[in-house]
């Protein structure tokens, strides 16, 4: 298990990386049509939950003792991989591919 700051510097740049591609699903989202903008909202939405909840568990990693790191370090790759899954759905619907 990676040390806690390197796991934290780890997360915080996958996080920055999504943000930054998340802001790109947006304007492409603001140039389609009314229809596909409605589920392109749904999945946006979808996607900036998953975020937000992605953004907790750094909160408590960064407030964790050794013990406790283990456990949300463990509980953050598993939101991690799901937030990748959603990003990879979100890329190929906003994005093509």
């Amino acid at each position: 298990m990676a040390e806690k700051t390197d796991f934290m510097a780890q997360a915080k740049a996958q996080m920055d990386a999504w943000n930054a591609e998340m802001k790109k699903m947006q304007a492409k989202m603001m140039d389609a049509g009314t229809q596909q903008q409605e589920q392109m909202k749904k999945q946006m939405a979808s996607l900036q939950e998953q975020r937000d909840h992605m953004q907790k568990h750094m909160e408590e990693l960064g407030r964790a003792n050794m013990d406790a790191m283990k456990e949300i370090q463990s509980t953050m790759q598993d939101a991690w991989k799901e937030m990748e899954k959603s990003m990879e759905a979100a890329r190929k619907k906003f994005m093509g591919g």
